[in-house]
This record gives C-alpha cells, structure tokens and sequence, in this order.
C-alpha cells in the first residue's frame, strides 16, 4: 500500500502536464501513487498520461467522458489506496520534499489535515509561507492558522484517507467553482486538528486557458453566480461556528500572513 495517493484532475493541460507528472518523479518520498484522473481530455493529455503510466507503475490513469472537476477527484477518492491523500491540479507542481515533509508533520501529530503554503504566481492571489509548525485544535484556531476563509483551496492540504471516508467527505458535482471550499470547510469542521508545515510549498498556476476561467459568456455567469455561493457558505460556516468576529477580520488578518 502507497503511503500518499495523489489526485490529479486531467483535461486540457497539454501544456503544462509533464511538468506536474516530473514534480512527482522528482519527490524525495518514493512510496506514493498518482490517480490521474482524463475528464474526457480533447487534447494531447490522455496520451502524455498513458506515456508515463508505461514508464512508471505509480501512475493508475482513468479516462472516461467528461464530467468535471470535482467528479474526477471524487473518482480518485475511490480508487485512493494510500494512507493518506493530496490533490495536484495538472497545471500546478510541488517541491521536491513535500510529500516527504507533509507525511512526516501529519504522522508526528497523528493529524486528520495538514495544510501547506503556496507560491502563486499571478496577481490575484497572494503567497502563503509557513515558517513554524502550528497547531490548530479548536475550531477558530484551525481556521486563522490555515486562513480557510480566504483561501481554501483543497490543494494544500494533506488528508487522512480514512478520515476522508469516515466523514463521507466528497465534492459536489453541481459546481464547477468553489467546489474546494465546501469540501475543505466541511472537512475542518470535523478533523482533530489542523497543522502547518513549514519548509516546502505548492506550486500554483493561473492557467487562463482553464475550465474554469473558460471566456464563454455563459460559463463565466456561472463561475461568478457560485463565487458569490462560496462567499455566502464561508460566511455561514463562521455564523454556525460562532467565529464570525475572525470572518469579520479575515482581510485584515490576511495583511499579516
């Protein structure tokens, strides 16, 4: 049994594939398996991915007809075998120790989340880079330290693969938008506790040739519709919770992070 099983959603990143499918090769940590999961691809994706699947055994491809994001990482949770899990976007790529770095933290703390920085490269969303260890038990602790308010993007988190399961945690196949945020919160809400790592960082891409930052006029109406979603369902998990003063705070508490 793999230690890590990574997720990685695949459709129309041609581009940038090979770099993310080398991140791995590239991990200091060996004992992982990638779920490369084809959502129906048109371009040369599936064919990269079958290439590497000859090359290494590690990688399991699914190709199937396209249904989305969250479908497909709901696809990967299934056939998950690791102890552990992390997703990958195809266009993104991590540092060489960080499946080494995120295993270690998550088992020296027995951990349901562990939750790393990241290093963006665009102009709208801001870096986060942890430099210390820090534990969150209660609810307002697992939410300032991760700034899952803010940003919750399922990518930078390490999961328990039981704790995952147990939970019947899953992503809605109704949105092709803040589907992250949903399963991150919902996730939160019931782990042990959540732990930064410091030291290693995920790597994210603003690929303006996305599904997601498709330019149809239709699709963009959707995307902004179910950001407004997201904003209203972070909003309501803090009232639920009783942290609406950290909601309140949370810009300001982004200028220090």
């Amino acid at each position: 049994m793999p230690v890590v099983s990574v997720i990685i959603p695949v459709y129309k990143v041609e581009k940038y594939l090979k770099r993310c499918l080398d991140c791995l090769l590239a991990q200091t940590m060996g004992d992982w398996q990638a779920i490369c999961v084809d959502d129906g691809s048109p371009d040369k994706s599936p064919a990269i991915l079958d290439e590497y699947a000859v090359r290494d055994s590690r990688f399991v491809i699914v190709h199937k007809q396209n249904a989305g994001v969250s479908a497909a990482r709901n696809d990967g949770i299934k056939l998950a075998t690791g102890k552990y899990i992390q997703f990958l976007d195809a266009d993104d790529w991590m540092d060489s120790g960080y499946l080494e770095q995120m295993v270690r933290i998550a088992e020296q703390y027995q951990s349901d989340m562990v939750v790393s920085g990241f290093v963006s490269d665009n102009k709208y969303t801001k870096s986060i880079i942890y430099h210390k260890e820090r534990v969150g038990r209660t609810i307002r602790e697992k939410l300032r330290y991760s700034f899952a308010l803010t940003d919750s993007y399922v990518w930078r988190y390490l999961f328990n693969a039981d704790f995952v399961r147990k939970n019947n945690l899953e992503f809605n196949t109704n949105l092709i938008a803040q589907e992250d945020t949903l399963f991150v919160l919902g996730a939160i809400a019931v782990a042990n506790m959540v732990v930064t790592v410091p030291g290693v960082s995920y790597h994210y891409m603003f690929n303006e040739n996305s599904a997601l930052n498709s330019r149809e006029a239709e699709h963009r109406a959707k995307v902004k519709m179910q950001y407004q979603i997201g904003k209203k369902y972070r909003r309501d998990f803090a009232k639920k919770h009783g942290v609406m003063t950290l909601w309140r705070m949370r810009k300001i508490i982004n200028l220090f992070r």
